[in-house]
This record gives structure tokens, C-alpha cells and sequence, in this order.
């Protein structure tokens, strides 16, 4: 069977089913994952790497794949964030990393109420492994791409926040916009930094690290935002309830501006780490994995 319909067939299999195309529904919107991606792509060294350049293509357009499966899959979406709050207090050093031990220290209910990004990182990265040791490499591309989506997801500082859209510091809205309308305005001014892969030492470690340092950016955000809102009027208060597809052009003047100039550099140094470290997972997953050849 030809590549090409091997994966997109194995893009099904992963998703359970074939579903609508659907609104990013709190993701970093479809260009940012891409561009995650494929950056990720390019900073991939040796064999591992020349075989992820030679599929970087499907690499980067399912990127977005794990955001269409939330409209028809509700099981989906505890995966793509971690409400902090809800597990303790800050360093969450009490938080266990392996899932088994959170759920019987917060009960196996909540954990899905709660948000399981980081177990659903370190499970993603050990299974890519498994596939790459079982030399299963078009399912390798496949998750691949997944694995680059949430990790992506695990650096936007909304997704590790019961606030996720600023409902309760006066932000509302923040969400969409920031993470999509804001970011795809100003991509093209987006210069990802000159980075190399990372050794990670102990995967579950690094993960939840990366995620709570997201989640430590919170507040720098959310007063760019509330900065950015002072000059506007209750009814243009109300307009920055808005959609993903929302035209940019529409929203009160100056905003989008204002709110670059205090989150815009937030955005472009949160990409290229979240680029590097999913990298580096790919390249943790193949030393598991005994460093197999891809094939030529």
C-alpha cells in the first residue's frame, strides 16, 4: 500500500473515526501548530531527522488533527490541558507524575474534569517509542504529530488554568484571542530563535516542568490583556467575545497592538521552546527505542 494512504489511514485509526473539520476549540490555532512542527522538524539531527524531513509535509498538516477529534470525541478533550489549581498549589511539588498515583491521591473522577496534558505527553512520547522499536514508522509519523500538538497545547499558559479564558480576572475572551487571532496577525513577524535539541534525562520530569513553567507565565499574560483593554469602552469591552474565525479587522482599534507589545514575544519564545522540546522528545522516544534505522 502507498505511503501516503497507509497514513492517512493510520490518521483514522488514531482518531477512532473520520470527523468534521472543526474550530481549533482552545488550541493554538492551526498556523501556530503547524509552524511547531515543522520547526521541530528542522531542528531534528541524524537519521531520525533526515526521515522526518523526508515526511515533514504530513508532519505538519496533522498537526491539527487532535483539535478536529475534540468536536466529535468529549473523551478528547481533558487531553489538550491540566487545570494547575486544581492539584495544589504552586511548584506542585506534590503532584504525582505517574497517573496512577494522581488518581488515587485526587480520585480517578476528577482527573478528567481536571485536565490530564502532562500523563497524556509522557504516554504519547512512550508509545511513539514503542512504534519506532516495532519499526511501525508510519504510525511513527502519526503520533509524531500528535505528540507535536500537545506539547504545543502544554505551552500555551491558558491551557494549564481553571481561567482559561480570563472569566475570572476580568479577561474574558483572552483565549481566542491571544492564542489565535493575535498570533496568526503577527505570524509573519515571528523569527524562530537559532535552537538545538535538549538531552532529556527523565521524561516525566521535563514534562511536567515545561508545563508549570507555562503556567507561571500566567500573570504576564493576562496584564498584557488587561493593559491592552483599558482604553475601551464597555461595548467594546463586549466585543472581544469573539470566535476563532473572528476577522481581526473588526475589533476595536489599537488592541491587538497593545496586546502584541505585552504578550507578542510570550508567544514566539513559547513556540520555539515548545519546538525544541517536542524535538527532543522525538529523539528521546528513538534512544528508547535502541536508535532503530528509519527506513530510506
Amino acid at each position: 500500500m502507498h505511503l501516503r494512504r497507509r497514513l492517512v489511514l493510520l490518521t483514522l485509526l488514531v482518531a477512532g473515526l473520520a470527523g468534521p473539520v472543526a474550530s481549533p476549540l482552545w488550541g493554538w490555532g492551526f498556523p501556530a501548530h503547524q509552524r511547531i512542527n515543522g520547526r521541530a522538524v528542522e531542528l531534528l539531527p541524524g537519521p531520525l531527522g533526515e526521515y522526518f524531513m523526508a515526511h515533514r509535509n504530513w508532519l505538519v498538516s496533522l498537526a491539527v488533527d487532535a483539535d478536529r477529534r475534540k468536536s466529535y470525541s468529549p473523551e478528547e478533550r481533558p487531553s489538550h490541558y491540566i487545570d494547575f489549581e486544581y492539584y495544589g498549589s504552586g511548584p506542585y511539588d506534590s503532584l504525582p507524575h505517574q497517573r496512577r498515583d494522581a488518581e488515587e491521591k485526587f480520585g480517578r473522577e476528577n482527573l478528567p474534569k481536571w485536565g490530564t496534558l502532562p500523563w497524556h505527553v509522557t504516554g504519547l512520547t512512550r508509545s511513539l517509542s514503542q512504534a519506532m522499536r516495532a519499526g511501525e514508522w508510519e504510525r511513527v509519523v502519526v503520533l509524531s504529530a500528535d505528540l507535536g500538538h500537545f506539547i504545543g497545547d502544554g505551552h500555551q499558559p491558558l491551557h494549564t488554568t481553571v481561567n482559561y479564558d480570563g472569566k475570572d480576572s476580568g479577561n474574558d475572551g483572552i483565549h481566542v484571542m491571544f492564542e489565535t487571532l493575535m498570533v496568526n496577525h503577527y505570524m509573519q513577524r515571528y523569527r524562530p530563535a537559532d535552537l538545538k535539541i535538549i538531552e532529556i534525562k527523565h521524561l516525566d520530569e521535563a514534562v511536567f516542568s515545561w508545563l508549570i513553567e507555562a503556567h507561571g507565565l500566567l500573570d504576564h499574560l493576562l496584564e498584557a490583556d488587561t493593559k491592552a483593554r483599558e482604553s475601551l469602552s464597555p461595548k467594546q469591552q463586549g466585543a472581544l467575545i469573539v470566535r476563532f474565525d473572528t476577522d481581526p479587522a473588526t475589533l476595536p482599534r489599537d488592541y491587538l497592538d497593545d496586546l502584541y507589545a505585552g504578550a507578542g514575544q510570550l508567544a514566539w519564545r513559547q513556540m520555539d521552546l515548545a519546538a525544541i522540546r517536542l524535538a527532543s522528545l522525538w529523539h528521546w522516544a528513538w534512544l528508547e527505542a535502541g536508535s532503530p534505522a528509519p527506513p530510506s
